[in-house]
């Protein structure tokens, strides 16, 4: 597998094979096509040891989507960046690369030594915290109001028809998600639901809390997976979406318990659900992605065309999924926030 991405990452220009694949000889230009969306960026949270992994994220999300709309990619992480890293970076990218450095909010004081001599594992935990909010900080990213996550070693399988930044514009969209699951409600959870006793009045009157959480005991919990999300900056910004994250670094600092694998799903599906309105939010249902063993396929003939992956392999369509519940009347995901307390 390994050996078909090289070969597929340095072909030669689709007019010198003839024998190439449609998606070649009918290039991307020939898709529909709308300006640029102001004020947005790809980003990626990462390190150099990663390079090879971007870049093959790269270069689907060129091939499928950015070689039309050239938006901007703004890459971060704690270390330095390699001479070598950033060189190969921008050979692929068709836009500006922005390479910054996390100066600042990468971790709490409770948070500051290793975790059982592995940096390594630190580093991951101090990212899950990072990118629950303080990614948002970011001087580089103060420019930007929205932001698509790319995950180094993610999939783009099909052409993009459209553009999800000018979706998020023109429905005046403050979330945007591709994959979500239901799993056992985890302890930040409960945090969350103390901070709620505190604070309804932060709460969206059409709120999506009925999909968030569909047992009636809370044991449960729909969440959206932040690997590939489209999210506007402003939101994450507000003073809502700080005073709840705050509460949950707090609950976690005065626990001692470190940012675990996902809290920052959790943060994120816990504010997306409960701040915004349902209308507010989209289920990129168009579109596909694969990341380790989940995926989402699209199974539109039409979109299928300009495709390579099998629909009836999409994560939407498992039982622990909760992607397609997001076709339901927006209304029937709405709870009175008073119920919640």
């Amino acid at each position: 597998m390994l050996v078909l991405w090289r070969t597929r990452s340095y072909a030669p220009p689709a007019q010198a094979l003839s024998t190439a694949p449609t998606r070649y000889t009918e290039p991307l230009a020939a898709l529909p096509s709308t300006p640029r969306v102001p004020s947005a960026c790809f980003v990626f949270i990462t390190r150099t040891m990663s390079l090879t992994k971007v870049r093959r994220t790269m270069f689907d999300i060129e091939q499928r989507f950015n070689a039309r709309f050239h938006y901007p990619y703004v890459f971060l992480s704690e270390l330095e960046f390699s001479a070598e890293f950033q060189l190969k970076v921008r050979s692929i990218a068709s836009s500006n690369v922005t390479f910054a450095l996390i100066t600042h909010n990468w971790a709490t004081s409770s948070n500051s030594t290793h975790i059982n001599g592995n940096s390594n594992a630190l580093g991951f935990h101090n990212m899950v915290r990072y990118w629950a909010h303080p990614f948002a900080t970011h001087s580089a990213l103060s420019t930007y109001t929205r932001v698509w996550r790319l995950e180094p070693g993610s999939h783009f399988p099909c052409d993009f028809a459209t553009d999800p930044f000018r979706r998020m514009h023109n429905l005046k969209l403050q979330y945007a998600f591709a994959i979500s699951l239901a799993s056992p409600a985890p302890t930040i959870w409960f945090h969350a639901l103390d901070f709620l006793r505190h604070s309804s009045h932060l709460l969206s009157a059409s709120n999506s809390m009925a999909w968030l959480s569909p047992s009636s005991n809370n044991s449960t919990v729909c969440q959206f997976l932040t690997n590939s999300e489209l999210v506007d900056l402003r939101f994450i910004r507000s003073p809502a979406y700080t005073a709840l994250f705050e509460r949950m670094d707090q609950k976690l600092t005065l626990n001692h318990n470190q940012w675990s694998k996902d809290d920052d799903v959790a943060v994120r599906s816990l504010a997306v659900a409960l701040l915004l309105d349902a209308s507010q939010v989209a289920w990129l249902d168009d579109s596909a992605y694969t990341h380790d063993l989940l995926s989402n396929c699209p199974a539109d003939p039409e979109l299928q065309k300009r495709c390579h992956c099998d629909p009836s392999e999409s994560s939407h369509l498992l039982s622990m999924s909760c992607s397609a519940r997001w076709t339901t009347a927006p209304q029937s995901l709405h709870i009175d926030p008073l119920d919640l307390l």
